[in-house]
């Protein structure tokens, strides 16, 4: 039978892919957690009918995230040899089934974000508090894309200490600082590239902010 991953029909969010491939709706991510589907990934990943539900989570120490280099082991040969700041994957039924849920709710995708962490990096830091769900990426503009709608967390931990897990798809792992990241966005993955402009966007939009208050005073 193979993996059963966790899905939601395209239809349910038509209005949002014509809009910014990086965004917050929390309406919208109620109606898809009700509506979520259970489909083989083999299947799932030539039906452009269906979204596949990703974590993707960011993991930040001070102001430094964590990246790596995606190998040729990697099980999304389509990344293979691409830089990126998001440790993550599917979430599965196991996700579900692990908390032995009746209704489907965030609970489980929680329990997908730890899954994912902890089978790809081990963390040698104290970890500062849970997982913030931070936005969504849907970006068609590829094929990994148009089957994949990303749920981006931060996980924040205290230094910058960590090392690979036993995953194989995962290189070199380096913390780097959001300068160099704007630097080098062109060797990520499209989902880091987009995230990089969205935490650039947000840290000047907190800049702006202060620097307005401190003129108001």
């Amino acid at each position: 039978m193979g993996e059963q991953i966790i899905c939601f029909k395209r239809e349910l969010i038509s209005e949002h892919l014509i809009r910014s491939k990086v965004f917050y709706d929390e309406t919208l991510w109620n109606h898809i957690l009700n509506n979520l589907e259970i489909l083989s990934r083999s299947k799932a990943e030539t039906n452009y009918n269906y979204k596949q539900l990703v974590v993707y989570i960011l993991i930040k120490a001070g102001n430094l995230y964590l990246t790596y280099k995606r190998t040729k082991q990697t099980k999304e040969k389509r990344l293979s040899q691409k830089y990126s700041i998001g440790i993550g994957g599917h979430v599965n039924i196991d996700d579900i089934s692990r908390l032995n849920l009746l209704n489907l709710n965030q609970k489980f995708i929680l329990q997908a974000v730890w899954r994912e962490v902890k089978e790809e990096i081990n963390i040698n830091s104290k970890i500062m508090d849970e997982p913030e769900l931070i936005c969504f990426i849907n970006d068609d503009s590829d094929d990994v894309g148009k089957v994949h709608f990303g749920v981006v967390w931060l996980l924040r931990i205290k230094e910058p200490n960590s090392t690979k897990g036993n995953e194989l798809d995962l290189g070199e792992l380096k913390f780097r600082d959001l300068s160099y990241l704007k630097r080098k966005k062109n060797d990520f993955e499209g989902w880091s590239q987009l995230l990089i402009d969205y935490l650039t966007d947000r840290v000047e939009e907190v800049s702006s902010t202060i620097i307005t208050e401190e003129i108001i005073v």
